[in-house]
């Protein structure tokens, strides 16, 4: 059965076993929505009057759509995909001499992708945390000939890559990286991101899939139509808000 027919209960019954070659942005969309993951503004509710939530991102941006890791990756085996997905856009854009010597995945969204990406590749994995500030700190300890693979779950601006390589930097100045950002949705449109200092990363992403979003002290359109912001990850209860209120 085709992925974009599967419903919930389908879908946790797939293994990356089945999945041969890559997903298309239509299929990984998809399962995102049937998990519960993904939220999109709904421009026809608000021309009638449902001008609900729109999302307010890290960044400080406002978009019209949001995906939350946490939940699309919360099953194994539809983490595991995802996992083989990025292994396979690693495998194939990676040049000998960029072969990493561990990974991490930036947290938290993409820790659990990273614990993944370590084990099939066979290298260490390093850890990572966020404080209570939210600040991103490298909690294992490192070598200066280590070569270093960062995974991130979806890229907007790369502001969370930025912040996790930076801070890698601090504590091993010596330290050299993969120039990859491998991520399952890139969906900021970029191509590459630059680190100030250490410098650019192109994104692997399995699939492209652009939201839109805007600085809201430049004009937000979902604001001009009275739809209020609210930030998605801040807990559940803004979640199950934003995802209802144009119900």
């Amino acid at each position: 059965m085709s992925i974009l027919k599967m419903n919930k209960r389908e879908l946790s019954c797939v293994t990356f076993r089945n999945i041969k070659g890559f997903l298309t942005p239509d299929e990984v969309v998809h399962i995102a929505k049937t998990m519960g993951a993904f939220w999109a503004y709904d421009y026809e509710a608000a021309d009638k009057g449902k001008v609900g939530m729109h999302a307010e991102l890290k960044s400080g941006l406002h978009s019209d759509g949001f995906f939350v890791s946490r939940i699309l990756l919360e099953q194994e085996n539809i983490r595991r995909i995802f996992s083989a997905q990025i292994a396979k856009e690693i495998g194939e854009s990676c040049a000998i001499e960029e072969k990493p010597t561990c990974v991490v995945g930036v947290p938290d969204g993409a820790t659990t992708l990273g614990k993944d990406i370590g084990e099939q590749y066979d290298i260490n994995v390093l850890e990572m945390r966020k404080t209570t500030s939210g600040k991103i700190v490298l909690v294992s300890s490192l070598g200066p000939k280590e070569k270093v693979l960062l995974i991130e779950d979806f890229c907007t601006r790369g502001t969370g890559f930025i912040e996790a390589v930076l801070s890698i930097k601090k504590a091993q100045p010596k330290v050299c990286f993969v120039p990859y950002n491998p991520v399952i949705i890139n969906r900021g449109g970029l191509k590459n991101i630059l680190v100030p200092g250490v410098g650019d990363f192109k994104i692997l992403s399995v699939v492209d899939w652009r939201v839109q979003d805007w600085d809201p002290k430049q004009g937000c359109p979902l604001c001009d139509r009275g739809s209020i912001p609210i930030k998605p990850k801040v807990s559940d209860a803004n979640w199950k808000a934003l995802t209802t209120s144009q119900l």
